[in-house]
């Protein structure tokens, strides 16, 4: 029994230290991006409790007039978006209330700036979680693909956005866990049950 008890406790530890990567948050809270077209490195509101920046001068935010990915294609009329507007630069997203999880809709220019990448941190600025985008869209208007992060806890403080003319749209929260996310760490702990009672049998 004690060896149960202690891997369960090593599987929470474990769960509470990484989020997972998503391509969709099941009833998150979309937020209404203002339509500013702002050029500069912010820091802006997004909604209240919610506060974008950029490391480059030159960033948009709430713009909705066009902005090209190369082959990737092109955004403008219909998404306000938030975008770094260089090659190099990153934007982010910091939360005055830590959240489990955030995404949103992205495309960049991967023809010649290569992949972009997508982070969450926590209060601390400790990383919890990165990955690359390395999507292609067929190179029409408005087109990309959600991506983001999902936490067992609140405990997202940061999403970060760097790389490729990364552009932003859409910005998504789960301001608390979903009961899936429950069910799936629930389903979790009974493998680890069950495994541990085969190696004492």
């Amino acid at each position: 029994m004690k060896k149960l008890t202690l891997a369960v406790l090593c599987a929470l530890a474990g769960l509470s230290a990484q989020a997972a990567p998503v391509t969709s948050l099941p009833g998150a809270t979309v937020l209404t991006m203002p339509l500013l077209s702002y050029f500069g490195a912010g820091p802006l509101e997004l909604v209240p409790g919610v506060t974008w920046s950029s490391a480059n001068g030159d960033a948009v935010f709430g713009y909705e007039g066009g902005y090209g990915f190369a082959d990737n294609g092109w955004w403008g009329g219909g998404l306000t978006m938030a975008g770094t507007n260089d090659q190099g630069s990153a934007m982010t997203l910091a939360f005055s209330q830590a959240v489990a999880g955030v995404g949103a809709f992205f495309n960049y220019s991967p023809r010649y700036y290569g992949p972009a990448a997508i982070a969450v941190y926590d209060a601390n600025h400790t990383l919890i979680e990165s990955t690359t985008l390395t999507f292609i869209t067929a190179g029409g208007r408005n087109q990309g693909e959600f991506h983001g992060f999902m936490e067992s806890t609140p405990s997202i403080s940061y999403l970060t956005m760097t790389g490729a003319y990364i552009g932003a749209a859409n910005f998504a929260v789960q301001a608390v866990p979903e009961p899936e996310t429950y069910a799936m760490l629930l389903a979790g702990l009974g493998l680890l049950g069950i495994a541990a009672r085969r190696r004492q049998a």
